[in-house]
């Protein structure tokens, strides 16, 4: 079941990234099964129609993003919101996480020196363009507000 703006399910997935959820001005997507969370992305900083917005994407369980996460994650901002493009900060000391984000169709937009205390953040970037997921077809969206 993906499950919108649950402010509990944001202050996880926030605090697995290293990031801080906002209730008040932040968006929550997330795959919720039988009462648990397995992963789902965050939005802030949005800076308009047109503009662009923040993702924080993270998984709790092997197999945490399923065809209709994947789908809405990117429904969202490029489409219901209008962003032009999405973007996501990530420590280049986490090879695996940057491996996922190429995978979904991320680029490499700049590195940041010295971000974390491990080293480099890259900033990647998707233009909604380029965006694959987009021509999915969700299979079974239930939205439960909460």
């Amino acid at each position: 079941m993906i499950r919108f703006n649950n402010s509990i399910d944001g202050m996880q997935l926030c605090a697995a990234t290293s990031s801080v959820f906002n209730a008040s001005a932040d968006q929550c997507i997330a795959r919720v099964e039988k009462g648990v969370l397995y992963g789902g992305v965050t939005y802030n900083g949005y800076t308009g129609k047109g503009g662009s917005i923040n993702i924080h994407m993270t998984g709790f369980r092997p197999h945490w993003i399923s065809r209709d996460l994947i789908w809405v994650s990117f429904h969202y901002p490029f489409v219901q919101l209008g962003v032009k493009k999405i973007f996501g900060q990530v420590g280049m000391h986490r090879p695996e996480v940057l491996k996922f984000d190429y995978q979904l169709g991320f680029k490499l937009e700049h590195v940041i020196k010295d971000a974390y205390p491990e080293g480099d953040m890259a900033l990647i970037a998707m233009y909604k363009e380029d965006c694959k997921w987009l021509a999915l077809k969700p299979r079974s969206l239930v939205s439960q507000k909460g």
